[in-house]
């Protein structure tokens, strides 16, 4: 029973809370580890978000993993504990085990290890902090805390002799002037005097003894959360326990105002305003809270972010928002997709769900109060709503059609094929509208009908007269517009013509505006029909956007789209404008479904896949433009390091790719809390042209190929509503080859042109030359046919000589035998005088022939005539030589031995040994040299 009280507490405690939405970011967000220990903020607007398995950038709506351990060589946990944004930009990330490693947040790059001082590997870093003073701080679990003064290159850890124990747990830090506030375990709320570097410790009015405390500083306001005991707020020179109710273990408290917002590990989160509590739990199914085990709080964008042990990051709004989602039946299941299809609005809101059926709102003091209907025979799936007289006629998928009263009782159904048909021909309505008298239009998958009052008719000879898939009817007073899936729009008139307006789309809405009709489209946005023609596009011009409800009110118009609720407004000359009012994350309600967007007096109830939202028109403000950041570069898939360019900036230094580059790709992003698919953005290259390329809805890539080598500037622009332009410029250069420089292709033609010259020179030189060495030829073989000519009168004057020789040889030879014989005839003593005188007269004339020179004249003149260079070369070298001396040379050069010679010479073979020692000693020889071997080589 005392459950049951807390629990209605709760609920109308949140219903006076009006605005005070609670979204979560969990795995559908891509967080793919529900256990968050910290999220900070950088200065570019990104969220980072530190879990158990690692660490996230959170952005637009999705979570990211960042790989944080690539720069280090060490083995280090993923378990995030703790982050800091240093003033540097720098991202400190505290680890479960490994100390602190860093991200350059300026490169969105991880640090090398040698670049960020260390902390002992072998810690938890639970909590870091950077003082008004440039001073990081580390806390630790179990060995305290360790300070990185500005400059140092090295952590000194924080020493106290009264408070070590207390200093080994250290969960928390906050500044306030000279004072550092140290949240710790153990007995004391401690604090640090900066100018006298000591510990001291805070009086408190009851005990503080806890394992685990936190901190916070707002202005003169200093609080600490002891866990176990309650929240502490410093009144005086003491701490004093706040009289706050609170079940659970808290984990955190922050200064909300003049109130507190507080944590707790098992029981939800408290908000207390300084006199009442209020409660939100996951106890409440309407609250929207999916945990109660809540861990730190941190002030992101407008919001409270919440880490939680098994939910993600809960985010609780700092104020009250302008969108506030209507709370849910008790009976529907809180993690499951309950999609409002269908809407209409008496003094009650009726909302028909796709599988919860029918839910009835009623309008109270304290906001919408939820009732379902224990009927079964009721729907599961209501395609549409309209009110026909006192009676509420629920269309469905496939059960046909339902009249029922305002308490939910059936009053008549009918079911096509059935004996309840009524007429009725097919069971899936999509569609209905009041006309001409009493008549009801029905719009069915099969076509349209109308109820007459007592039955359901089919007025057309054809049943898909004026299409099939009725998807809205609008009655202007005078004609009915039907709006079809596939074959676009019709009208028809209470006489009964039919006139049809071709479209490409299919048809989700019709809505009527003074002279016109706005039609929303599946596709093609909305278009703008005037007198029975379509005269214009308030959007989707250029790119494929859906158009789900049109509403009007007092000339209030609105239309929820693919791109979120935009607010349309045309001016006297006909000229139609829309600014992006909340973009579809902003509105809470997923994606808008068809003809689910009402007005409520001023303000507007929208309906979509998440359950219905009502929007505060009155107080809401527009979508405010994000920051625009470029975030990553890639050349040819591969990331290039380059600082992060916000809106209005121009990089000082242009990007320089490398020659060859054939892709180039540039990442931006939207610096945004919830996706910003409202935002146009497009590009241009201005040494291309100054036409822009519109980048669809979404992307946040722009993909440049095959781009020629040179300098280029690349222009992004992004526009957001009333036509807020940012824009960021970026010069860039695509190197070239030396083949793709100009200078290169000009020598290289002056090289062409002077090959091509030199070949046509070469080519002249060798007919020249080919023509030279016929002519060399010719002369070749004539000198040829000389040489053999010569050859042959050479070897003939060999032959005569050597004949000459050997024949002057025989005749002294026969000379000195003639001699010889005279001389022995004259040594004969039987002869007379006369012939003694006689042989004495021829042995005188034998000598006077052997001695003759004439014979060697003619020798030596034919010798030298034949060994002409021999001859010469004697003479030159050795021009002492006697004439006997040539002619032994001659005789030694012939290859005669020393006894052919002696003959020759008619001398003795040892003179002819005599005469070759003189030689050899003019020659110059020496003595183991041999002469004839000389005389040969010369």
């Amino acid at each position: 029973m005392h459950r049951r009280l807390l629990l209605i507490l709760f609920i109308l405690t949140s219903f006076g809370l009006r605005g005070q939405s609670i979204r979560h970011i969990s795995s559908a967000e891509g967080l793919n580890n529900p256990t968050v220990y910290s999220i900070v903020q950088d200065p570019w607007g990104f969220v980072w978000i530190g879990t158990r398995d690692g660490l996230y950038k959170y952005n637009e709506g999705r979570a990211a993993s960042f790989s944080f351990l690539d720069s280090t060589v060490n083995r280090r946990s993923n378990n995030v504990q703790s982050l800091l944004v240093t003033k540097d930009s720098t991202l400190i990330i505290g680890l479960q085990l490994g100390g602190i490693v860093g991200v350059d947040l300026k490169v969105l790059r991880p640090i090398n290890d040698s670049l960020l001082p260390q902390l002992p590997r072998n810690i938890s870093i639970i909590s870091l902090h950077q003082d008004n003073e440039g001073t990081l701080w580390a806390g630790s679990s179990g060995l305290g805390a360790f300070q990185l003064k500005a400059g140092s290159k090295s952590w000194e850890r924080l020493q106290s002799q009264d408070f070590n124990e207390d200093l080994k747990f250290i969960f928390d830090f906050a500044d306030q002037g000279d004072t550092l506030w140290v949240a710790t375990s153990g007995d004391h709320l401690l604090y640090y005097l900066k100018s006298e570097q000591r510990i001291e410790s805070y009086n408190v009015n009851t005990s503080v003894s806890s394992f685990r405390k936190t901190v916070d500083v707002s202005g003169g306001r200093v609080i600490y959360s002891v866990e176990g005991t309650g929240v502490f707020e410093r009144i005086g020179e003491r701490f004093e326990k706040l009289n706050i109710e609170f079940d659970g273990t808290q984990r955190d408290a922050i200064i909300d105002g003049d109130g507190l917002l507080i944590s707790t590990d098992g029981s939800g989160v408290y908000k207390w305003d300084g006199t009442t509590t209020h409660h939100y739990t996951k106890q409440d199914p309407r609250s929207g809270i999916i945990t109660d085990q809540f861990y730190g709080i941190y002030e992101v964008y407008d919001s409270y972010w919440l880490g939680t042990f098994n939910g993600g990051v809960a985010q609780f709004s700092t104020q009250n928002e302008a969108v506030e989602r209507l709370p849910k039946p008790k009976e529907f299941i809180a993690s499951s997709i309950q999609s409002a299809i269908s809407m209409v609005s008496d003094k009650h809101l009726w909302v028909g769900f796709d599988g919860e059926g029918l839910v009835r709102y009623s309008r109270g003091a304290s906001g919408f109060l939820p009732q379902t209907f224990s009927n079964d025979a009721l729907p599961e799936v209501i395609t549409s709503l309209a009110f026909y007289k006192d009676d509420l006629w629920v269309g469905s998928l496939g059960e046909g059609l339902f009249v029922i009263d305002t308490l939910g009782t059936i009053k008549e159904r009918f079911l096509a094929f059935s004996p309840s048909s009524r007429g009725l021909e097919n069971s899936n309505i999509w569609s209905m509208a009041t006309t001409w008298g009493d008549s009801l239009w029905i719009g069915t998958l099969y076509g349209l009908q109308f109820w007459d009052g007592t039955r359901i008719i089919s007025p057309f000879n054809t049943a898909w007269e004026v299409g099939r898939n009725i998807m809205d009817l609008e009655f202007d007073g005078d004609l009915l517009w039907v709006g079809t899936e596939f074959q676009g729009l019709y009208t028809l008139s209470n006489k009964g013509t039919i006139n049809a307006i071709p479209l490409e789309n299919s048809v989700l809405d019709i809505e009527i505006f003074n002279e016109y009709k706005l039609i929303g489209t599946e596709g093609s946005g909305i278009l703008v029909v005037e007198a029975g023609q379509i005269v214009d596009t308030i959007i989707g011009k250029d790119s494929f956007v859906n158009c789900y409800s049109i509403a009007e009110h007092d000339g209030a118009l609105f239309a929820a789209t693919s791109l979120g609720l935009l607010s349309i407004s045309v001016d006297a000359v006909g000229e139609w404008s829309y600014e992006v009012f909340k973009e579809t994350d902003e509105l809470q309600v997923g994606l808008s479904n068809r003809k689910t967007l009402l007005f409520e007096g001023s303000n507007l109830l929208l309906g979509g896949t998440q359950g219905v939202a009502k929007i505060h028109t009155d107080t809401a403000i527009t979508s405010v433009k994000p920051l625009l950041v470029l975030t990553e570069v890639y050349a040819d898939n591969l990331p290039k390091v380059v600082h992060l360019i916000k809106d209005g900036g121009v990089l000082s230094q242009p990007l320089l790719f490398p020659a060859g580059t054939k892709s180039v790709r540039f990442n931006f992003e939207l610096v945004s809390n919830l996706l910003r698919n409202g935002i146009a953005n497009r590009y241009r290259i201005k040494e291309l042209g100054s036409y822009w390329v519109e980048l669809p809805y979404g992307s946040r890539t722009i993909d440049l190929q095959e781009l020629p080598p040179g300098n280029y500037t690349l222009e992004l622009q992004s526009t957001g509503a009333n036509e807020v332009v940012q824009s960021i410029t970026i010069p860039f250069t695509i190197a070239s080859y030396l083949i793709q420089r100009a200078w290169f292709r000009v020598l290289l033609l002056i090289v062409f042109v002077s090959l091509i010259a030199t070949g046509v020179f070469f080519y002249q030189d060798r007919k020249f030359r080919s023509t030279r060495l016929r002519l060399v030829e010719t002369e070749r073989e004539l000198l040829k046919t000389k040489a053999i000519e010569l050859e042959v009168k050479s070897n003939q004057q060999k032959t005569d000589l050597s004949f000459q020789l050997m024949k002057t040889t025989s005749r002294l030879e026969l000379l000195q035998s003639f001699k010889e014989r005279l001389v022995n005839e004259s040594k004969q003593k039987d002869r007379s005088s006369d012939v003694q005188a006689f042989l004495k007269s021829m042995t005188r004339e034998i000598n006077r022939e052997l001695q003759s020179e004439n014979y060697w004249d003619h020798f030596e003149r034919n010798y030298r005539e034949l060994h002409e260079e021999f001859s010469a070369s004697l003479i030159k070298r050795f021009p002492n030589l006697t004439k006997g001396e040539i002619r032994l040379c001659y005789l030694m050069r012939q290859k005669m031995s020393n006894k052919e010679i002696a003959t020759v010479l008619n001398v003795s073979p040892a003179a002819i040994e005599k005469a070759k020692y003189r030689l050899k000693k003019k020659l110059e020889l020496q003595k183991e040299d041999a002469l004839d071997e000389y005389i040969q080589g010369l």
